[in-house]
């Protein structure tokens, strides 16, 4: 889903036009909103995703990755854990005992924030929906009391589906511990 979509479903829940000059009036302001309900989402779920990275030397980059890594949280090869440590800089990945290849990394990472309309939110899709919800409910508190009323339940609703999609979100083989000994 694309910022424009975005900015188009909360201007609707706003009960506001979605023609392209609203759009671009409220652009910064939603803008803005949604990217801080991407770095509040990314905080609460700090979501992960498996990439593959080539091995030169028992070294691999992590700056070859798509999104930029906060935490590398395993590796594997051929579905079998690897031990790894960082090397001299927080970008590089040591492998003691192995050559050349591809290792698959499961890391975290922080999403990039939105810039341009046609940007797409580098989040899960089932996370998508709740940053119209936080976009709607932070320009709605900007005005008077009846419209901080409806910001509050609408930031109250945030809340609960964030919530409830904290519990079914699929971390379940990223919170065990391997014993490597």
């Amino acid at each position: 889903m694309t910022t424009q979509k975005l900015m188009e479903m909360t201007l609707r829940k706003l009960d506001r036009p979605t023609d392209n000059s609203t759009v671009a009036l409220y652009k910064e302001r939603l803008l803005g909103y949604l990217n801080e309900a991407i770095l509040d989402l990314t905080a609460e779920f700090r979501p992960w995703r498996r990439d593959t990275v080539t091995v030169t030397g028992g070294q691999a980059e992590l700056s070859t990755l798509p999104c930029a890594c906060l935490k590398v949280l395993a590796a594997c090869v051929d579905k079998e854990r690897r031990l790894f440590y960082y090397g001299s800089t927080r970008g590089t990945l040591l492998f003691p005992g192995m050559g050349d290849g591809t290792v698959e990394i499961t890391y975290r990472y922080q999403p990039p924030l939105l810039m341009e309309l046609s940007d797409e939110p580098q989040l899960p899709e089932g996370m998508q929906g709740l940053l119209v919800e936080y976009a709607a409910a932070r320009e709605r508190s900007r005005f008077d009391a009846a419209s901080q009323n409806a910001a509050r339940l609408d930031l109250t609703l945030y809340r609960e589906l964030k919530g409830k999609l904290k519990r079914n979100y699929p971390a379940q083989d990223l919170s065990r511990i391997y014993n490597v000994y």
